[in-house]
C-alpha cells in the first residue's frame, strides 16, 4: 500500500501561514485480528500548508497481511503553527515576536501546542480489502480547521473530535490526479533539496523535508533555472551533484518514484530561505518581512542554520541588488503575459513585492531573532516562487475562472475576487497546468473549494488580470 497526504479546509480566522507535525506512525487496524502497523524511518516532518494544493509521500507499506481493514490510523506529535491573528480578540497562549504569551490582533504569531490523541479514518473508501500482491494506493486528507479552536482566547489543536460528523481525517483512493496514467497513483511536487545521483536515481535532500528519491524516464521533462543560466540545453545532464533543484515525482503502484520534472535552481549549496511575504514596509522600499516556508543552507560556515519553518525573517534589499528573477517552471508566462510577468521580473525593490507572494531570498548577512524582535537578512536575489491558497471558485471562462475568500494575510476582503490563468496542454509535457479532482477546467464545481499552487503577480494598483498563473488546481 502507498500512502501520501493532503490538507484542506484552513480556518479563515486565524490565517494560518505554517502547520507543521510530525508522522510518527501509520496503523492500519483489520476487522478481526491483529493491527498492522508502519513506522517512518526517520519520522516525517510535515508542513501541511504546503498540502493544499500538493501531496507528500508517506511511505510504502510492504508486507501488509492479506484481509479486510477497517480503518487506518496517523499517530502525529509535535505541531507548530504560525499564523496571523486576524480573528477579532488576543489570544493568550501564542506568542508573537515582540510578546512572549500573548497573540494581540494583527499580529503574526507562533504556537507549539500539545495535543492528545491521534486521528482515524473509519469512513469511506474502508473498509478495504487487501489481495495478495495487491497494489493499493491511498490519499489521506487533513482537515486544517477541524483540529483548531479557540475558546475565550485560548487556541487548542486537537487531532480527535467528539462531535458527530466532524472529523479531522478522510481518506481517498488515488489516483485523482488527471493528469496521470496507468499505474501512476499521484504527484510529489516541488520537492527542493540538494541533488544526489546514482546512476538514474536521483535523490533530493532537504534540509526542511528529508529526502526524495526517483528515477528519470524518456518522459522526463528538464527546465531552465530561473536566472536561464542552468539547464539552457534540456537533457538528463542538466541533473548534477550538488546543485540545488525542485523536482515532480510520479509515485508508481509499485511504490517507485520515477521524475516527471526537474529544474535545477542553484548551481551549488547556498543560504536560502524561501517564505510567505508577510508585511511590506510602508516607509521603505527595501524592507520586508516574510515567513519562512522552506530553505537551502550553505555547505560550511552557513548563517541560517537556527531558523526553522514557519519563523518570520525580516529581509533588507541590499544597494544595487540583482533584478528579481520570475521561477516559471516551464509555464509560458513571459512569453503569453509580458507585461504581467515583468510586475515582478527585473524589479529591485518592494514595489513589485505584495502581501502573499512566495519568494526566495538569499541570504548575504544574517541576524538571529532575539527576545524583542525576529531575525534578519541582508539579500541580494529575490525569486517569486508558488504561492499555495485555496478559495471558493466563481465566473469561469476557460482557460481562466476566478476565486475569493482568499486566505487573510492577502489583506483582501472575502469577497475580493483573484483571475487565475491555466495552461492547457498533454498532460505530463513542459509548461501544463496539472488538474486533480477534475479532468477539465470546464468542470469546475463552483460549490467546492479550489487549491491552487502558483505564481502571484500583482501590479502597484491591484488591477492585474489574470493574477495567479498556476501550476496545479485540485478540487477539494
Amino acid at each position: 500500500m502507498n500512502l501520501t497526504l493532503v490538507s484542506d479546509s484552513p480556518p479563515a480566522s486565524p490565517s494560518l501561514l505554517s502547520y507543521r507535525v510530525t508522522v510518527t506512525q501509520i496503523t492500519l487496524t483489520p476487522a478481526t485480528g491483529t493491527a498492522f502497523s508502519f513506522t517512518p524511518n526517520p519520522a516525517l516532518v510535515i508542513d501541511l500548508m504546503r498540502l493544499q494544493s500538493d501531496s507528500d509521500f508517506v511511505g510504502t507499506l510492504l508486507k501488509v497481511p492479506v484481509g479486510t481493514y477497517s480503518s487506518i490510523t496517523l499517530s502525529l506529535g509535535s505541531p507548530q503553527i504560525t499564523f496571523l491573528n486576524n480573528t477579532s480578540a488576543t489570544i493568550t497562549n501564542a506568542s508573537s515576536a515582540s510578546v512572549s504569551g500573548t497573540c494581540i490582533v494583527g499580529a503574526i504569531c507562533k504556537i507549539s501546542p500539545s495535543v492528545s490523541g491521534n486521528p482515524q479514518v473509519s469512513a469511506t473508501p474502508f473498509p478495504i480489502t487487501l489481495a495478495a500482491n495487491g497494489r493499493t494506493g491511498l490519499g489521506i486528507d487533513f482537515n486544517l480547521n477541524n483540529s483548531i479552536t479557540i475558546t475565550n482566547g485560548t487556541m487548542t489543536v486537537t487531532f480527535t473530535t467528539t462531535t458527530a460528523g466532524v472529523h479531522v481525517l478522510s481518506a481517498f483512493n488515488l489516483p485523482r490526479n488527471s493528469n496521470l496514467t496507468g499505474n501512476q497513483l499521484d504527484l510529489i511536487e516541488d520537492f527542493v533539496g540538494v541533488v544526489g545521483v546514482s546512476g538514474q536515481n536521483v535523490t533530493l535532500t532537504s534540509q526542511t523535508r528529508g529526502t526524495l528519491t526517483a528515477s528519470t524516464t524518456t518522459n522526463t521533462v528538464f527546465d531552465q533555472d530561473p536566472s536561464n543560466s542552468l539547464c539552457t540545453t534540456p537533457s538528463s545532464a542538466c541533473i548534477v551533484a550538488k546543485q540545488v533543484a525542485s523536482m515532480d515525482a510520479i509515485l508508481n503502484s509499485d511504490g517507485t518514484l520515477s521524475i516527471q520534472e526537474f529544474e535545477p535552481l542553484l548551481s551549488a549549496q547556498a543560504d536560502v530561505v524561501e517564505g510567505i511575504v508577510v508585511a511590506v514596509n510602508p516607509t521603505s522600499q527595501t524592507q520586508f518581512t516574510i515567513v519562512a516556508t522552506d530553505k537551502v543552507q550553505a555547505t560550511t560556515n552557513s548563517l541560517i542554520g537556527g531558523l526553522n519553518v514557519g519563523d518570520p525573517l525580516t529581509v533588507n534589499i541590499v544597494l544595487n541588488p540583482n533584478p528579481f528573477l520570475v521561477d516559471t517552471k516551464g509555464l509560458q508566462v513571459s512569453q503569453s503575459f509580458p507585461a504581467t510577468f515583468n510586475n515582478f521580473a527585473t524589479g529591485t525593490t518592494t514595489n513589485s513585492i505584495h502581501l502573499g507572494q512566495t519568494v526566495a531570498v538569499n541570504v548575504t548577512t544574517f541576524t538571529a531573532a532575539t527576545n524583542i524582535a525576529s531575525a534578519s537578512c541582508n539579500t541580494n536575489t529575490v525569486t517569486l516562487r508558488w504561492s499555495r491558497l485555496i478559495g471558493m471558485p466563481t465566473t469561469q471562462a476557460t482557460p481562466t475562472f476566478n476565486i475569493n475568500n482568499s486566505p487573510g494575510y492577502f489583506n483582501f476582503t472575502s469577497a475580493s475576487s483573484f483571475q487565475v490563468q491555466t495552461f492547457l496542454g498533454t498532460p505530463g509535457t513542459r509548461g501544463i497546468t496539472n488538474l486533480e479532482g477534475i479532468t477539465d477546467i470546464n468542470l469546475i464545481d463552483d460549490t467546492k473549494p479550489i487549491a491552487v499552487r502558483a505564481l502571484y503577480l500583482e501590479n502597484t494598483t491591484f488591477t492585474a488580470a489574470p493574477v495567479l498563473f498556476a501550476a496545479k488546481v485540485r478540487q477539494h
